[in-house]
């Protein structure tokens, strides 16, 4: 129920809200759950996330074409920075430092998690198509930064890098994706 001023000057009035109207707040609570978003919003990210897995398990062109992505984009911003580098295959070098890209080293897997939530989540499909585009770049953006990070731990604190790599940037990356949900979430009720 939302609040609006009596016009009188006096106390608040409570103003009813249509349902579905509520906004961002309705949906993550209150009413959702009595209209069934919450079970529909979470049947709809599980089914996208299995068609995703699935896509990936046997298509592995999608995840040759992350890692090559992934090494291209590299590539470019070291050399952009004035770091000599030396591709062989997927093993970017510079200097005495190596770093191989793997499909783990791609922004493919937390994207697709974004995406399923953008798909699951109820507003009309321009929204949720903007959210797939922005999300996407959002997530590439932040992998670049992390392997970038992560090739600086390898030449500067070695002895880290499987702490930095396996823990901080496996929690980061996820904090970094629940993040981004939650801000498109709430662009979504300003929009409403």
């Amino acid at each position: 129920m939302k609040h609006r001023a009596n016009r009188g000057g006096g106390t608040s009035v409570p103003a009813r809200v249509a349902p579905g109207r509520g906004g961002v707040g309705e949906t993550a609570g209150g009413r959702a759950a009595s209209n069934g978003r919450v079970p529909g919003f979470v049947l709809r990210f599980c089914a996208f996330w299995v068609f995703a897995l699935a896509l990936v398990s046997q298509a592995p062109v999608v995840e040759r074409w992350a890692v090559d992505a992934t090494v291209a984009s590299l590539v470019l911003t070291l050399r952009l920075a004035s770091v000599e580098v030396l591709l062989t295959g997927n093993l970017l070098s510079s200097g005495a430092t190596s770093i191989e890209i793997v499909p783990d080293c791609t922004p493919l897997m937390p994207t697709l998690v974004f995406w399923a939530a953008v798909v699951a989540f109820p507003v009309p499909w321009r929204r949720r198509v903007s959210g797939l585009l922005s999300g996407g770049a959002a997530t590439l953006v932040f992998n670049l930064a992390r392997v970038l990070a992560l090739f600086g731990v390898l030449v500067w604190m070695p002895r880290h890098f499987k702490f930095v790599h396996v823990y901080l940037w496996q929690t980061g990356t996820l904090l970094a994706v629940v993040a981004l949900y939650v801000v498109w979430v709430r662009l979504q009720s300003v929009k409403a």
